[in-house]
């Protein structure tokens, strides 16, 4: 799955899984036809129904599982950062703790 596709379901998630695929175009800043062509991608792979007539782009439950997991790796992307970042403030200020040494 490519980004732009975990971002329409990103999209669609916070739309309460439904939405015009021009809404997505606009909200992704990409061009509509380009928003099309992924929801017919997504629909493909099981994850959105696409009414191709009206526009609306809808998670299934495939869909809504795999939002689901992209939310839980980005929470834990976010924590292991924040872990990352106190460890190097820790070193800086223990480091400067030295060099300060009254």
């Amino acid at each position: 799955m490519i980004s732009m596709e975990r971002e329409v379901l990103d999209v669609l998630s916070m739309n309460d899984g439904e939405i015009h695929y021009y809404n997505i175009a606009d909200q992704l800043r990409i061009g509509d036809h380009y928003a099309y062509l992924i929801c017919k991608g997504l629909e493909r792979n099981g994850y959105v129904n696409f009414e191709t007539l009206k526009g609306i782009c809808s998670l299934t439950d495939i869909g809504k599982k795999k939002t689901d997991e992209i939310q839980r790796a980005r929470q834990k992307q976010e924590k292991e950062n924040i872990q990352k970042r106190a460890k190097e403030n820790m070193n800086k200020m223990f480091k400067n703790k030295k060099i300060i040494s009254y």
